[in-house]
């Protein structure tokens, strides 16, 4: 893997962001969703690529274990639509709340295909934004719904010894990928798995996760 390639230069370019949100529009996502059922709600997520001391990462967060729904699993800052707000302002507002982001500290992107949710009762919309120089002064976390933050280098996350799957109950296969101690599965492994994808080209991303399986238990 050339890591020219992941360096800041060439994946925070002009080229890149315009290659990552052509791809984006392009990225089919219809397997995943049970025929004939449609979302009954919104919601989006940021999907924040960041440089942290010259690295380009991914920045996660751990849900608290205080809430009632997928407590203390890893996801992207996020969650539900209200009234008539768009992914993008859904997706800055739930930043700010949970994790102390600004929103002019995030260059937004743009916005990946909607994504079915658990039984396909929410339409979740990755929105990519970039974060030049995150430090720990931008966060402030919001206790009662993250318990930590992480970052993830995308080298990490390209290394096919850090790639595998998990399969569900109604057969839907997603990716899962490891670092260190944390387990990134679910609906948030699939939009890290499709921004990649988008983003990065093919001897970089090799997307060999489906060699190796690993069973994941899912929390409501």
């Amino acid at each position: 893997m050339s890591s020219l390639s992941l360096g800041i230069k060439n994946i925070f370019s002009r080229a890149s962001r315009e290659q990552c949100i052509t791809n984006l529009k392009k990225f089919h996502v219809a397997k995943m969703r049970r025929k004939g059922v449609q979302p009954s709600a919104s919601a989006a997520v940021l999907v924040p690529l960041c440089s942290i001391n010259d690295i380009s990462s991914l920045l996660y967060t751990v849900r608290s274990a205080n809430l009632k729904s997928h407590s203390g699993q890893i996801s992207f800052p996020g969650g539900k639509t209200d009234n008539t707000e768009t992914p993008m302002e859904t997706a800055l507002r739930e930043t700010q709340e949970e994790i102390g982001l600004l929103p002019n500290k995030i260059d937004i992107w743009g916005c990946g295909p909607e994504i079915p949710g658990k039984d396909n009762r929410m339409g979740i919309t990755p929105v990519i934004g970039l974060i030049n120089d995150l430090s720990e002064d931008d966060l402030t976390l919001n206790i009662n719904e993250v318990s930590e933050v992480f970052a993830v280098p995308l080298q990490e996350l390209c290394n096919s010894k850090n790639q595998c799957y998990t399969q569900f109950a109604n057969g839907i296969i997603l990716p899962v990928f490891v670092a260190d101690e944390y387990k990134i599965w679910g609906i948030t492994a699939y939009i890290t798995h499709m921004v990649l994808s988008c983003l990065l080209s093919e001897d970089v991303y090799r997307n060999n996760w489906m060699q190796s399986k690993i069973d994941m238990k899912y929390k409501k």
